[in-house]
């Protein structure tokens, strides 16, 4: 954040921003009474203007100006009906009200002592307005000087219009320091509706946009599993690239946790350590619970390049019981390993890896195998090579692998990979056509496997693949642009039987666009699909000639196997000759603040909807404040059905209605609901809303009532219903089958 330069504007800017280092408070509109509305310009001439209907000098050259008396200089000035001068000592003296102002903000004081050689001065007995953030206050004394140092005494703050102090801010006393860049406050009081609700008796807080260490806003809420729950965050600045924040937490329910999150960045790394720790859990005989998650990513050199990760968590209902965000709730695994890449540009690249998972749940396809956890890879090492040049449109490649599988009570071994390749490309303005041959090897060594099983299974098999595609365009009776892109993909692999190998990292993928152009209809090596097939696909574009964007986008494509695939996967079907199901995809700018976007999956014969999902979504344009309204219908046959409506709207000036319904209507069991309410003035804001969603099971649900106080200029107090809507993405219904 950038803050302002002069001291008197830092000190009201500080005002409006204390403890608000974590969550920035949306900035007050409220009218503020401007001193200075009527005034003309202040002169910006650096030498100093008096101007007075009286003016009485003697010899000592003190001066007394009255009447209307205006002194200006460097675009700073004082207004008063009585000002005495000193031209010995560069100094202005008033005990009548003085008006002092700049183009930003403006003083009215008591009284005045101000020396204007050294830029420093005391004013007594003043209110104040700062213009740019919507500000005023209250202050007995402020003293500034020219080094950026200022103290006030006595502060009243607050962004309310005159004749309204919904919220104030009272310190005995405020001091700023430009050169370090800090302020501290004694005796801080945050008063709402004249009920203070805050105190403090001391703390620091920036004051130039830069990190420093010092406390931060508390977080407060209140839910079943944790009761009433408070965070008070503390912030170290360790040096300029590295830094720490220590979170204690109480939970009433559960105990006390402590937490902290480490934060560093060097010359081509970066990266950060999240740590949870509550010693005693309250709820479950005083067990001990934990999290861990810490990521790295960097540049060893120019070519080499590392990627570390490390999760944990004590249980798997950790996250259902503290929280902590839907990318950690609804993921089945943790993981934790590294990685070093070796990249040659347009050469060759080399990955070494070592991984291994802490499993939270189940996927699907590892559920019908069985599978508890994934295998660890210690390590495996991949070669990725293409030649440099081409001949006549063709490269020479190879690809390579090395896997070492871990995982108790289970086959275990390792799995080599030999794949040369020969790719051709040519890609003109209105078609492009690719094609790529190569012969795939694959050799295992392995232990503890079934009797009579083998212990080094091999496979080998060649593969063909080419496609292509022809680019239309015409220009519709509105001057727009519409494409229509046919494309076809063949592909071609014999069969070669695979029951002996082992399933090390093999899964089967969703049925989705990908997949209609994918080399092997299964994700990982342990399983290459015999294939014979073809693929058909066209998309069709409305493209506005003047803005160049999409307004339509539609695709239509489908699979033709020419033999049935035989290679199979345990609890899966495999697909008959003949056609696959269609897949279809519309994405539909309706007008500008209405858009759709609708997926889906329909049988070969048009009878049978396998899979789809359908989304409507409005929004005013208008940011945070706006309507906007979301509308989504997911199915997947035999797995699930469920529509999700939400909608937040403004009904009044003051007030603002959310709802959000997530429901399943092959369970009939509400999975998500909430209903919030604010009420919004030009410098607060208040609302409530209240939760009920699951946490485990089809039968396990969780209530919650968060309530949210937002102090416009200051800061925000516990959780809004923004974070429970949907994003403005459509969320994609892209599950993942693979048994990783």
């Amino acid at each position: 954040m950038q803050f302002p330069t002069s001291p008197l504007l830092r000190v009201c800017a500080a005002l409006s921003l204390l403890c608000s280092a974590t969550a920035q408070a949306e900035t007050a509109s409220c009218p503020q009474l401007d001193f200075t509305s009527e005034l003309p310009p202040i002169p910006s001439d650096p030498k100093l203007v008096l101007n007075a209907d009286n003016a009485d000098l003697n010899e000592g050259g003190q001066s007394s100006l009255s009447g209307s008396v205006r002194v200006s200089q460097n675009g700073r000035e004082f207004a008063a009906e009585q000002v005495n001068y000193s031209e010995a000592e560069q100094r202005i003296r008033t005990d009548s009200q003085t008006l002092f102002r700049d183009s930003r903000y403006a003083i009215r004081s008591g009284k005045t002592d101000y020396d204007l050689a050294l830029g420093s001065g005391v004013f007594l007995d003043n209110s104040f307005t700062l213009r740019s953030i919507g500000g005023r206050g209250l202050a007995d004394r402020i003293a500034i000087k020219e080094s950026g140092e200022a103290r006030l005494d006595g502060v009243r703050f607050t962004t309310c219009a005159p004749g309204n102090e919904a919220w104030t801010l009272s310190a005995s006393t405020i001091k700023f320091d430009e050169d370090s860049g800090r302020g501290s406050a004694t005796n801080a009081l945050l008063r709402f509706q004249q009920v203070p609700i805050f105190y403090l008796p001391w703390f620091q807080f920036p004051i130039d946009g830069l990190r420093h260490s010092g406390f931060l806003f508390p977080i407060v809420g209140n839910n079943e599993n944790t009761g009433f729950d408070i965070r008070w965050p503390v912030y170290l600045n360790l040096g300029p690239n590295y830094d720490v924040t220590l979170i204690p937490r109480y939970l009433s329910e559960r105990g006390t946790q402590i937490g902290g999150q480490f934060n560093y960045l060097f010359k081509g790394h970066e990266g950060d350590l999240f740590g949870e720790f509550l010693p005693s859990d309250d709820k479950l005989a005083n067990q001990s619970r934990s999290f861990i998650d810490f990521k790295h990513i960097g540049a060893v050199s120019r070519n080499l390049g590392i990627e570390a990760k490390y999760g944990r968590v004590s249980d798997q209902n950790y996250f259902a019981t503290f929280g902590g965000g839907v990318d950690l709730t609804s993921t089945p695994f943790l993981e934790r390993g590294a990685r070093l890449t070796w990249q040659a540009p347009t050469v060759f690249r080399i990955e070494a890896l070592v991984q291994d998972y802490q499993t939270l749940s189940q996927t699907q396809t590892a559920a019908a195998l069985g599978v508890v956890d994934p295998y660890q890879r210690l390590p495996q090492i991949r070669v990725d090579a293409l030649s440099k040049n081409s001949f006549l449109g063709a490269r020479g490649g190879f690809f390579g692998e090395f896997t070492n599988f871990a995982r108790s009570n289970s086959v275990e071994g390792q799995r080599v990979i030999a794949q040369p390749y020969v790719r051709w490309e040519r890609d003109q303005l209105s078609w492009y056509a690719n094609a790529q041959a190569d012969l795939s090897y694959t050799a295992y060594n392995l232990t503890n496997t079934p009797a009579g099983g083998s212990d080094a299974p091999r496979r080998t098999l060649p593969q063909f693949s080419a496609e292509g595609g022809l680019r239309f365009e015409r220009l519709t009776g509105g001057g727009d642009v519409q494409t229509l892109e046919p494309r076809l993909f063949y592909l071609y692999t014999p069969f070669r039987e695979q029951d002996e190998l082992p399933l090390f990292d093999t899964g089967l993928p969703d049925f989705d666009f990908p997949q209609l152009f994918a080399r092997n209809r299964y994700s990982g090596y342990d399983r290459i699909s015999d294939a014979n097939q073809l693929t058909t696909a066209v998309t069709s574009r409305f493209i506005e000639a003047d803005s160049g964007i999409a307004r339509l986008s539609a695709t239509l494509g489908q699979i033709y196997y020419f033999r049935g695939p035989r290679v199979d996967l345990p609890g899966f079907a495999t697909p008959s000759e003949g056609s696959s199901n269609f897949l279809g995809n519309l994405d539909y700018a309706l007008s500008t603040n209405w858009s759709a976007i609708a997926t889906t999956e329909v049988s070969s014969t048009f009878d049978q909807v396998v899979r789809s999902s359908i989304a409507l979504r409005y929004r005013d344009g208008v940011a945070d404040a706006g309507r906007r309204f979301d509308l989504a219908y997911r199915y997947r046959r035999t797995l699930l059905e469920q529509a999700d409506a939400s909608f937040s709207s403004p009904i009044t000036d003051a007030w603002r209605l959310a709802a959000r319904l997530r429901y399943s209507l092959r369970d009939s069991t509400t999975l998500e609901s909430f209903a919030g309410v604010e009420y919004s003035t030009c410098c607060w804001a208040i609302s409530g809303t209240y939760r009920r969603y699951l946490v485990g099971g089809i039968d396990r649900f969780n209530n919650g009532f968060y309530v949210q106080l937002e102090l416009k200029g200051l800061s925000k107090i516990g959780n809004g219903f923004e974070r429970l809507l949907p994003s403005d993405e459509f969320a994609s219904d892209k599950r993942s089958g693979n048994g990783r």
